[in-house]
């Protein structure tokens, strides 16, 4: 019951946009106009609802917006619906010139969250070092202790994580201080602190985990924020799974699958993950749910400008594809 009225009043405010947009549009005002669609593309994003995001970027994408401001806000809602839909090299795009349009505006904030964004979008691409320099010059910008801040520490603890050094990216995230964040920014954190220490599996490491997987999904279910929760129960399930609590382990799992209609694309292969360690290597669900995880992976790197680092350079698809008969040897690198 809690989780429908949760996403009842997340529909609400993005319903409260679409009136305000009409309210703007009406005064002819492209600077409002604009910034509503940002809000709103974001606001969906985080609900899992693809289209709605996709619709407010269409809009932003059609809109003639005479202000400078105004188009820096039409190209982050057309960046929040590429992210959405798993477009990276769009979303890549798009933040790149929005970073450089901050930079000619001397938006300080802008530019540091732009920086994140890119630091973001390049370790989904497996390229961790690009991720890593973005990532420190987004810290470098933003205000210490800000929701960009503690952005851009996930990107470059998960940057140092790719890069080799598990240790020094869990302790990075350890370090980040969430209380006063935005519930949807401490939930992002908590995700990859939990994925971090379940790929180290350290003393303590599991059991710090579920606290912060468990924490999280409370947070999450609480602001009706769906982003995450396939992911958040990913991380329980290993965690069950790894103590040899498999009803609990399968619970967890059954309701990843449940939210993974409304997750962001990579939450998708952290389903998959969960499911090889939860189901014995017999069970037929397992299996066909890891040849399509494969196949996916496969499939979206054939359309990465780099399918190599796409696929080795992202631990999780390395991961997957080491569990289906490895990374294949003739994937196409960067030009």
């Amino acid at each position: 019951m809690g989780d429908h009225a949760d996403s009842d009043r997340v529909a609400a405010a993005l319903d409260e946009i679409d009136a305000a947009l009409a309210s703007a549009e009406r005064a002819d005002d492209d600077r409002e106009v604009a910034r509503l669609l940002a809000a709103g593309a974001h606001a969906a994003l985080r609900r899992g609802d693809v289209p709605r995001a996709r619709g407010f970027a269409e809009r932003a994408a059609r809109g003639s917006f005479r202000h400078r401001t105004a188009q820096f806000d039409a190209m982050r809602a057309q960046t929040f619906a590429a992210s959405a839909t798993g477009d990276l090299e769009a979303a890549l795009h798009q933040t790149i010139k929005a970073r450089a349009m901050a930079r000619e505006l001397g938006r300080t904030g802008e530019l540091a969250e732009q920086s994140g964004t890119l630091a973001a979008i390049h370790l989904a691409l497996g390229a961790p070092a690009e991720a890593r320099s973005c990532a420190d010059a987004a810290l470098a910008a933003a205000a210490p202790g800000s929701p960009v801040a503690a952005l851009a520490a996930v990107s470059r603890a998960g940057a140092a994580a790719e890069l080799g050094d598990l240790d020094g990216a869990i302790a990075r995230l350890a370090a980040i201080a969430v209380a006063g964040l935005p519930v949807a920014i401490a939930v992002d954190v908590a995700c990859a602190h939990a994925f971090w220490l379940l790929e180290r599996r350290a003393a303590g490491d599991a059991r710090r985990a579920e606290q912060l997987a468990t924490d999280a999904l409370a947070a999450a279910m609480a602001a009706g924020d769906h982003h995450r929760r396939t992911a958040l129960h990913a991380s329980l399930a290993r965690v069950a799974a790894g103590r040899g609590d498999d009803a609990t382990a399968r619970a967890h799992l059954e309701r990843a699958r449940r939210a993974a209609d409304r997750a962001e694309p990579a939450a998708v292969a952290l389903l998959a993950l969960a499911t090889a360690e939860v189901l014995p290597a017999d069970d037929a669900n397992r299996r066909v749910l890891l040849a399509s995880a494969r196949t996916r992976i496969l499939r979206t790197a054939a359309r990465r400008e780099d399918a190599r680092a796409y696929c080795a350079g992202v631990r999780l698809h390395r991961h997957l594809l080491e569990l289906t008969g490895g990374v294949p040897t003739d994937l196409p690198g960067a030009p």
